[in-house]
């Protein structure tokens, strides 16, 4: 005898996947390097396999998008930074381009999600997104499913606004977050599914770029923002105490000037580049390096981590539980904090051949897997509150 759950399970899996489910990130398509517009992109694209998906994104990024209506935070950047606007917006937030993009996206997204009528909703730009299902829900009983990619950076604290919103199903990566989630919150759902990556897009064979850099090449993939968690000047100072070692930042932000001048200063004109690519040509980027690294600080998950395995490039990391859970035996951890431990980690990395470690652990996060999860997931939270929603018909009757 199969368990209620079991044969909710079954039931829901034999529909031939006429749901719709709608995802929500107003950057992706304009913002091309951020970890969470990353997300969106491919979890739209495998959960197309499954269901009838919309992304409504900032731009157009394929087939399944549709432009959400609102200004993404991109747009304003530059604008809001000014010097005079600056001082006085800033009194009032700390990204305030980011509230811009919320409260533009909120009206359009809505109207959308009710007149196009959707069986859930996967927001996955924070308490923007959130805000944008909790209406819906509201009116039209919507199930929510969320995908917490702060974990417990400071402290949690997204995570615990977050949970305010109460979706119907919330996803964190690790089993520390859930601990955490559980004990403020017990009556959350909650399910660990770690981020994932394509394993046939990044691969150690395939075209390579030629950046013109003295070689090895050390690559860094991050949003440029001194303030956030990500601590790439580690790495420039690394880099900087290995004068045959070149260093290549992807990204952008709104420091890329200052992290341009920190390079020019300690590396010189002809051992770094700071570049930005399209999702589509990061397998080819991370190819042409060497080494990866990434010396942030209370790290969520790392998306870039598995993305370098997958390409079979050696890791260096900052030497804590989550880095050593995604990495495994694919790299060293060493306190990035100090310059020649630092240095001297992406030294030793450089005399051994981790190509095969590295794409074997990758295999652990493959979308395949990752993508049946949200799959069940999905499927389980949707079939849930059609049952509700028949109990209260009955009741009501």
């Amino acid at each position: 005898m199969i368990s209620k759950r079991a044969a909710r399970q079954q039931d829901v899996k034999n529909k031939k996947h006429s749901y719709k489910i709608t995802i929500i990130h107003p950057s992706v398509g304009v913002n091309w390097s951020g970890g969470s517009e990353i997300f969106a992109i491919e979890m739209t694209r495998r959960l197309a396999a499954f269901f009838d998906v919309e992304l409504l994104s900032g731009a157009e990024c394929g087939e399944f998008s549709h432009p959400s209506g609102g200004i993404p935070r991109a747009y304003t950047y530059n604008f809001i930074n000014q010097p005079l606007i600056k001082n006085l917006v800033h009194r009032f937030a700390n990204h305030p381009e980011i509230i811009i993009e919320h409260l533009t996206n909120f009206l359009p997204c809505v109207t959308r999600c009710l007149i196009n009528s959707t069986d859930l909703i996967f927001p996955c730009n924070d308490y923007g997104g959130l805000a944008i299902a909790a209406a819906v829900r509201a009116i039209k009983g919507t199930p929510i499913l969320y995908t917490e990619h702060n974990g417990l950076l400071a402290q949690g604290k997204c995570l615990r606004r977050n949970l305010h919103f109460s979706p119907d199903s919330l996803v964190v990566l690790d089993e520390k977050t859930a601990a955490f989630t559980r004990k403020i919150k017990p009556m959350q759902g909650v399910s660990v599914i770690p981020n994932g990556v394509d394993l046939e897009q990044f691969t150690p064979q395939g075209s390579k770029i030629e950046f013109g850099l003295t070689k090895p090449l050390v690559l860094c993939v991050a949003s440029l923002n001194r303030n956030n968690h990500k601590r790439v000047d580690l790495a420039i100072n690394a880099v900087s105490c290995l004068p045959e070692v070149s260093l290549l930042l992807c990204g952008d932000g709104p420091d890329k000037d200052y992290y341009e001048a920190q390079c020019d200063k300690l590396l010189g004109p002809n051992r770094f580049k700071i570049c930005t690519f399209p999702f589509q040509k990061m397998p080819e980027v991370y190819r042409s390096a060497d080494i990866f690294t990434l010396p942030s600080i209370n790290e969520p998950f790392g998306l870039a981590y598995i993305e370098a395995m997958a390409s079979g490039l050696p890791v260096v990391a900052t030497d804590d539980k989550m880095r050593r859970h995604i990495v495994g035996d694919s790299g060293i951890f060493c306190d990035v904090t100090n310059p020649k431990i630092y240095a001297d980690a992406l030294r030793k990395i450089l005399k051994n051949n981790y190509q095969q470690k590295s794409r074997n652990n990758a295999f652990r996060f493959s979308w395949d897997i990752i993508a049946l999860k949200y799959r069940d997931l999905i499927l389980e939270t949707i079939k849930i509150m059609e049952e509700v929603k028949g109990q209260r018909l009955n009741v009501e009757g």
